[in-house]
């Protein structure tokens, strides 16, 4: 590399690194990231630093991990942060950056047999939908099938049911019911195109449930009011966990729902907040509460780091990207222990329970709920009936005479 070049590098850094300094970035951190900066350039080797990609930056990362003996994993995340940080800066001074996101990469071109199975399907004119659920649950089961050292691709009954067993005790009954569909289609597929010489299709069963499942947990309404204590409002974290809490609180909303609200979907003249439910695609708008007003807006104006993103949540770690769902359920966890809550089941989704339950209980029409939670089918929300225990052992049935 020639002198320019080198000075030139030495200058962009120097100047992202100020911009990091103005974001209040501690010194500590930004040593971390201008060190791993100067690795990744050195690297590089002649490669133009402003033309580096993220997927390059990972192949660069796996090749130093390999020399020096370090964990790949951890390197590849720290190269990566560290990339997409300096990117951030160099974009801020208007400088050409490569591509900070990863290539998404195709799947594996699937085993004949799979490929024969995909082309069964099409013939009954399977949906694509429906074709990539199948494949997702048959390489399920092969990896299973496959560190067991049992028969691979026709199973056997008893490790279809042992699969089916283990997969009841992680999954919701029905993604246990649609790889049991799955698994259906398989064995008739064997026995039809001559792999299978019985056609074992209605020997897969669904693994015995109670008559009447027990709802979701939900946690006393003075426990989440506890929850409250392991917030810290004096951070701009804790001011965005406040925000967070307010909605979750106020509305039963899903976690999911408030990571995916943007700027735009709050109207503050109207006072309404327009919430889009995940798993629909539908929209239903709720009353923007006074106190989740301030929350949003504290929050908005003195923590919220600058950035382009249109989501309201967003991570505090550069580049500011939008905030995921996994990371909210952590933050939920955080709140617990600062607070000293003890619960068998803590995560974004109590909130929702909780807030029907404390409602029921309240005497609030089920009706009222249900739009509330985005439920079509008040029957959806009549599971949280059996929740409000206490109340209903205070009813006086009437005794026949």
């Amino acid at each position: 590399m020639n002198t320019s070049r080198a000075a030139e590098q030495a200058r962009d850094l120097e100047s992202v690194a100020q911009l990091w300094r103005k974001l209040g970035r501690s010194s500590g951190g930004i040593a971390v990231y201008s060190d791993y900066v100067k690795r990744l350039l050195r690297e590089s080797g002649k490669c133009d630093y402003r033309m580096l990609s993220a997927d390059r930056v990972v192949q660069l990362a796996q090749s130093y991990a390999r020399r020096h003996q370090l964990d790949p994993q951890r390197t590849r995340q720290m190269w990566l942060s560290s990339f997409r940080a300096f990117a951030w800066g160099l974009q801020r001074l208007s400088k050409p950056v490569g591509s900070v996101e990863l290539t998404k990469r195709s799947r594996v071109d699937p085993e004949p047999i799979v490929r024969a199975f995909i082309s069964y399907g099409e013939q009954f004119g399977w949906a694509d939908h429906t074709l990539q659920c199948h494949l997702r649950h048959l390489d399920y089961l092969r990896r299973f099938l496959v560190r067991r050292h049992s028969p691979w691709p026709v199973p056997r009954v008893q490790d279809l049911d042992r699969f089916l067993g283990l997969a009841a005790k992680r999954w919701a009954r029905t993604t246990v019911a649609t790889a049991a569909g799955t698994f259906r289609c398989w064995l008739r597929f064997l026995f039809v195109t001559g792999r299978s010489k019985h056609d074992l299709s209605s020997s897969v069963t669904l693994p015995p449930r109670i008559a009447y499942p027990r709802p979701g947990r939900a946690l006393p309404w003075a426990t989440v009011r506890q929850l409250r204590r392991g917030i810290d409002p004096s951070t701009p974290i804790g001011r965005r966990d406040d925000a967070q809490y307010m909605l979750f609180c106020a509305y039963g909303l899903t976690g999911a729902e408030v990571t995916h609200l943007k700027l735009e979907d709050i109207d503050w003249s109207a006072g309404i907040l327009h919430i889009r439910r995940v798993k629909n695609g539908s929209t239903v708008d709720l009353p923007l509460l006074p106190a989740v007003a301030k929350a949003i807006t504290v929050y908005l104006r003195r923590a919220r780091p600058q950035s382009s993103s249109r989501h309201v949540f967003i991570r505090h770690n550069i580049p500011f990207g939008p905030l995921c769902h996994g990371a909210v359920g952590e933050r939920v966890r955080c709140w617990a222990e600062r607070a000293n809550v003890k619960a068998s089941s803590l995560g974004t989704h109590s909130f929702r329970h909780s807030f029907a339950t404390h409602h029921l209980e309240r005497g609030t029409p089920l009706k009222v709920i249900a739009d509330i939670l985005g439920h079509s089918d008040c029957r959806t929300t009549g599971v949280y009936v059996r929740t409000a225990i206490a109340k209903l052992r205070r009813l006086a049935l009437p005794v026949p005479v």
